[in-house]
This record gives structure tokens, C-alpha cells and sequence, in this order.
């Protein structure tokens, strides 16, 4: 059996602060050696030029702020089915075209990959290129998060289905 094509996407306006930390975080996410069928990839604040990446991987992990008026640094797991149950807990993407957009015109298109989401209440969102040291600080722990359901699904076929945040 071959491996899956495994995504992991960090999205955000990286000239926003903590708006930017989806595509921050990958830098940390880089420092650890990745299985050969792992591909990291700064969808940043693009729109639907996405749609074409997604449909060629089987799981997608993204990882956003979330305005789920929380404590900043609070961070959520969910999948994009959620946000349709619950629209008043997430608003997902400070983006234009945010991110179940693009899911959501992958799986018209006939391919979605099974997706999570990891998101975090940002701290700021003033211009500038820093992000907060409050949110800098869980980088390293959402590490951990994102390198478990890798192996996960490198080792069942899925996402955990026990972990929390």
C-alpha cells in the first residue's frame, strides 16, 4: 500500500501579526525531519489557486487563527464539518476567500482530501511582522499536535480520534 499524501498548510497574512501564525508555525513545524510523503506547503492568504494542491493529497492538516473569542494563545481542533454545525464558534479565516472555500470547490470538483483543522485565537492582528510571544510559545506544542496525527495517519490510516487541545 502506498503512503497518503499528506499536507500540512499554514495560512494567514503574514504582515498582520498573529494573523500570519499558520504560516509562522511552519518554520517551527521544518526543524523536525518529516516522512517522505509529507509536504509543507504556505497557502498564506491565496484563495482558490489552492483548490488544485488540495485535491492532490489524501489529508490535509491546516493550521490558522481562529476568532473564536477566546483567551489569546487558546487553541482549537476541529474539521471544516464542524464549522458548518457550529458557525458562531469559529469564524475560521481573517482572509477573503478563506479556507472552506477552497475545501468546499475541491469536493465539488469530485476530490477533497479528509482535512483538520488546528486554529488559534490570535494575540494582535496590528500590522507588522512579529508575532506575539504568547503565541510564539505554542509553537512547539502544536508541533507535537500536528506531528501525532501524522503519524497517525501514517501508522491507522486517520486522524486521532483521542486527542485534545
Amino acid at each position: 500500500m502506498d503512503s497518503p499524501k499528506i499536507m500540512v498548510m499554514g495560512v494567514g497574512n503574514i504582515l498582520l501579526s498573529d494573523e500570519g501564525l499558520g504560516v509562522r508555525f511552519l518554520d517551527e513545524l521544518a526543524k523536525t525531519p518529516l516522512p517522505a510523503n509529507v509536504e509543507i506547503l504556505e497557502g498564506g492568504t491565496a484563495g482558490l489557486e489552492l483548490v488544485h494542491l488540495v485535491q492532490e493529497v489524501d489529508f490535509l492538516i491546516i493550521v490558522d487563527a481562529v476568532n473564536a473569542k477566546a483567551e489569546p494563545g487558546a487553541l482549537f481542533r476541529f474539521h471544516p464539518h464542524d464549522i458548518q454545525v457550529f458557525p458562531e464558534r469559529y469564524e475560521v479565516s481573517f482572509h477573503q476567500i478563506g479556507i472552506i472555500e477552497v475545501l468546499t470547490m475541491a469536493k465539488l470538483l469530485g476530490q477533497a482530501p479528509q482535512t483538520l483543522i488546528f486554529g488559534v485565537q490570535p494575540k494582535s492582528l496590528e500590522w507588522g511582522l512579529d508575532i506575539s510571544p504568547e503565541i510564539q510559545a505554542l509553537f512547539p506544542r502544536l508541533a507535537e499536535f500536528v506531528l501525532l496525527e501524522i503519524d497517525s495517519i501514517q501508522h491507522e490510516g486517520k486522524f486521532t480520534s483521542t486527542l485534545t487541545t
